[in-house]
């Protein structure tokens, strides 16, 4: 397998007390780059490494840190498989099951990342309790053997979805998220989006690669958050968006 991005702190010497390699097949390692990229700030820290590698048909990032602070290390990035298996496996497999009429093509994906924003705290939880204190985490082979209740349950939200599901009704279920269980407030800046810390949300790329209008409407949904904050003028289709679904729950920087 081959090397070929290193992240570490040159300064530092230590013993490495913590390896943890994460890999999945080749096709996902947008994946494997999203958990390296959330891993950065653990990494500048020092005290940590990390090393991408490509080859073999896999995308591998090894993760290895000192005593001191392997524990972090370790939970950081259990939450960020966690997001991997939460939002980007789960929008594979409601994107080839939802069969859903009355949408159009845009609307269909803001119900897709609605869906998985309803539950997206509660999958989570449960995926990290399932990934346990492992030192090597296959993440294509954990969905397919070790989340087989949780995909069964996936399964049973689709099976339970309406024929038709009218504009309207899509209208609601984003007022319920954003009013019933939102919280905190996030900044919209742009085609990008941040959190009350001012920290780059990036979830929406486990969906779609790259910046865009649509992935910055699905990073808001994802995020889960009460209130979006605009610096700046959104563009047409974002305030479109946030007029529709986020009424009374916008203002600007």
């Amino acid at each position: 397998m081959r090397a070929f991005c290193v992240n570490i702190r040159a300064d530092t010497a230590y013993t490495i007390g913590m390896k943890c390699l994460i890999s999945e097949r080749e096709e996902n390692a947008r994946w494997i780059a999203y958990i390296h990229a959330a891993m950065l700030p653990y990494i500048a820290a020092g005290g940590a490494t990390g090393v991408l590698s490509l080859g073999g048909g896999r995308a591998g990032l090894l993760l290895t840190a000192e005593d001191r602070c392997g524990d972090v290390v370790r939970r950081q990035a259990a939450e960020k498989i966690a997001d991997v298996l939460a939002v980007g496996y789960k929008y594979v497999l409601f994107c080839g099951r939802l069969h859903t009429a009355g949408l159009n093509k845009e609307e269909r994906e803001i119900l897709l990342a609605a869906l998985i924003a309803a539950d997206l705290a509660q999958d989570k939880r449960y995926i990290i309790a399932a990934l346990r204190n492992e030192n090597i985490y296959t993440v294509d082979g954990f969905y397919t053997f070790r989340l087989k209740k949780l995909r069964r349950k996936w399964e049973d939200v689709i099976g339970c979805l309406p024929a038709l599901f009218t504009e309207e009704k899509l209208a609601a279920f984003l007022h319920y998220l954003a009013c019933g269980n939102g919280r905190g407030k996030v900044l919209l800046r742009g085609e990008e989006l941040y959190d009350g810390g001012y920290r780059k949300l990036r979830r929406a790329t486990l969906i779609e690669e790259g910046a865009s209008e649509l992935n910055s409407i699905r990073e808001i949904i994802l995020s889960g958050a009460g209130e979006v904050e605009c610096a700046g003028m959104p563009t047409p289709k974002q305030a479109l968006f946030l007029k529709k679904y986020y009424a009374g729950k916008v203002c600007f920087a």
